[in-house]
């Protein structure tokens, strides 16, 4: 008997175990209660508090991760956030792992995210210190962890470096990526101030088989550097001006023909605009200037855009966004030009019921390269999560995830993903109330 085929029945057992508990919970769940109750994990809304929670679920896929066929998975999962009380120097982590175990040909896998920051207050300067590694399975799609099917839709999302919305679909192509930075500000009067930052990340795709018998994907190296000034002009709005350059390498190769590098450059405006407490808009937009490292290449010129909603209830929440911007290739070319639209939203209702959604569809299209094809990829990934109460700090959930990518041209890829992807998840959320950290 093998290791995975033992672990499948402890899940099993143990998701009944829950169940169990969750119903004897569930009969005693006042109709008006006056704590919280849990419909599964999120993030710390407050200073000086600390949010976990851990999860057993199963979840039905089709067509994972390219291979035809549908498997079931067995998952157990836990989440950790917390942030200090510091009014000046705030220090705030987030973690998201797990391992999804199961006994068709498709693999089992373990995931983690984890992101640290700390702020250091100095008079009129401000500093920001920013670390992520997230180890994955293949691209990340939805919800905190990037799994599917694990129940943290709506929980809020972990940043691994790219900020360019959903990233190009692969196969099963486990991949690190860590991402460290340093941002710097400072107030010169009370409504006008200067910052610069920096950034450096590595992605590496470990040794696993992939379906073509070829390297899972690009090890990618990334810069990026930028400085600018924000103004206030009154309480809603605020404007500002930048220049941001970034520089992507990449050591690994596909066919046995190395990949060029490319770098940026580009001059943005900036204006945010805040029309209630509860809902607001940010906008940067200028030209960006792209060169590729490659005999017969010229620098391209192509519109940079970050455009974003956000509205922000006490039950309810919303977030649309567009982005058009280079980006590092996600580890399936050397270097892309993508844009994505992305939404998400959740609402929690009568006290007991949270319903979550997400959708976001990306156009992915390598850089202008001398003597090479173009080639776009279009993805979509879309998802659904309703959670239900059981008891204060017990709920259930079920959620409904479906990727599609279609490619077009020749792309020199490896396991790229092509075709849909259907998820279908359920289990169970211990989440207790947040747990009060230093002086209250």
């Amino acid at each position: 008997m093998t290791t995975t085929q033992r672990n499948l029945p402890l899940a099993a057992v143990l998701l009944l175990l829950l169940s169990a508990a969750a119903y004897a919970r569930a009969q005693a769940l006042p109709a008006a209660e006056a704590s919280p109750i849990s419909t599964g994990f999120t993030l710390p809304h407050a200073a000086g508090s600390l949010n976990y929670a851990v999860s057993a679920s199963e979840s039905i896929a089709s067509n994972r991760f390219g291979n035809s066929g549908t498997s079931a998975y067995s998952n157990f999962s836990g989440d950790l956030a917390f942030i200090t009380d510091s009014q000046r120097d705030p220090f705030s982590m987030v973690f998201s792992g797990g391992r999804s175990w199961t006994t068709s040909s498709q693999p089992s896998y373990s995931f983690l995210n984890l992101a640290m920051s700390q702020v250091v207050s100095l008079k009129r300067w401000n500093f920001v210190l920013l670390d992520s590694v997230s180890y994955m399975p293949g691209t990340a799609s939805t919800g905190l962890s990037g799994v599917a099917g694990v129940g943290d839709l709506g929980a809020g999302t972990i940043s691994t470096g790219e900020d360019t919305g959903q990233g190009v679909l692969t196969g099963y192509s486990t991949r690190v990526t860590n991402t460290s930075s340093l941002s710097i500000q400072r107030q010169i009067t009370g409504k006008t101030s200067i910052y610069a930052a920096g950034s450096y990340t590595m992605t590496r795709f470990l040794s696993n088989s992939s379906s073509n018998g070829n390297n899972p994907g690009l090890d990618n190296n990334g810069e990026t550097a930028s400085l600018g000034l924000s103004h206030r002009l009154d309480a809603r709005n605020t404007i500002g001006a930048g220049y941001a350059y970034t520089n992507s390498t990449y050591t690994g190769n596909n066919y046995g023909v190395p990949e060029p590098g490319f770098s940026s450059q580009t001059a943005l405006g900036q204006y945010t605009h805040q029309f209630t407490r509860k809902l607001g808009i940010s906008a940067s937009a200028g030209p960006e200037w792209t060169t590729v490292d490659s005999a017969g290449s010229s620098t391209s010129t192509s519109l940079f855009a970050d455009l974003s909603a956000t509205y922000t209830g006490q039950f309810a929440y919303s977030a649309l966004s567009y982005r058009r911007s280079t980006n590092g290739g996600f580890g399936v070319v050397g270097g892309s030009l993508s844009d994505s639209v992305d939404f998400t939203t959740g609402r929690t209702f009568i006290r007991v019921w949270r319903c979550s959604a997400t959708a976001a569809y990306t156009r992915t299209e390598n850089l202008p390269t001398a003597f090479v094809v173009p080639f776009t990829f279009h993805t979509e990934v879309a998802g659904g999560q309703i959670s239900r109460a059981l008891g204060r700090n017990l709920s259930t959930y079920v959620s409904y995830t479906v990727e599609n990518q279609t490619n077009q041209g020749i792309a020199p890829t490896v396991d790229l993903f092509s075709g849909l992807n259907q998820v279908v998840g359920f289990g169970l959320i211990y989440a207790p109330a947040a747990i009060h950290l230093g002086h209250q």
